[in-house]
């Protein structure tokens, strides 16, 4: 199927679900420095009549390579630029809202999944909207949660759904930072998480594939 884009705050490009009926969809956010073509690339792993969204950052940090946030390379462990990604989480939900109204998607199926800086963005962006995304996966990526807490103090965590999958051998993304992020997660209300690791570096291995395409068909049959 031919790639496509619509008119949203972020620009986009589209895999149009073929099923007439209201479809599933998986938004993509790509990781620092990259761009939508990257997860992009996924879109084959999924069934026809899902809706593919991939979504590219604003802030141009190398030539056709942007971020969610910069870098704060003093700091790396904590959320980098806060004020950078609430405006893009904004962004995101915004890009959500509207896609679900021009493409005519499931609003019950809707599902989140981010690579590194943008598995951060997805967690953040899922724990202040967890009646907006069905399904949360976020790949080789950590989020300080305790950063956000009085954000989301009146969030009802239970209802996220969530899939972590990082690489034991990730050289970008440490993977203490990814354990911490999984045990808060479940501190603050995060029901039955699933987090896997995988022999891989800073990479969506064909084994980490295969489990979060299992969890999101099985969250959205």
């Amino acid at each position: 199927m031919e790639k496509t884009s619509i008119n949203l705050p972020l620009k986009n490009i589209i895999r149009a679900s073929e099923a007439r009926e209201k479809s599933p969809s998986v938004f993509f956010l790509h990781g620092f420095g990259s761009n939508m073509m990257d997860l992009y690339g996924l879109v084959g792993i999924f069934p026809p009549d899902w809706t593919c969204i991939s979504l590219q950052a604003s802030i141009p940090v190398q030539a056709n390579g942007w971020a969610w946030a910069e870098l704060d390379f003093v700091n790396l462990p904590k959320l980098p630029k806060p004020e950078q990604m609430e405006d893009h989480q904004e962004s995101v939900v915004l890009s959500v809202k509207e896609a679900i109204k021009q493409l005519n998607l499931d609003e019950k199926r809707v599902n989140l999944l981010g690579f590194s800086q943008g598995a951060s963005l997805s967690i953040f962006s899922g724990l202040m909207n967890t009646q907006l995304y069905n399904t949360v996966t976020a790949l080789c990526g950590f989020m300080p949660v305790k950063e956000v807490v009085q954000k989301i103090k009146n969030k009802d965590l239970s209802l996220m759904k969530l899939f972590m999958g990082n690489g034991v051998q990730d050289p970008v993304v440490a993977l203490e930072l990814a354990d911490k992020t999984y045990d808060d997660l479940k501190k603050l209300g995060v029901l039955d998480p699933i987090y896997k690791k995988y022999d891989a570096e800073h990479t969506i291995s064909n084994d980490c594939i295969r489990d979060f395409l299992h969890f999101l068909k099985t969250n959205n049959s």
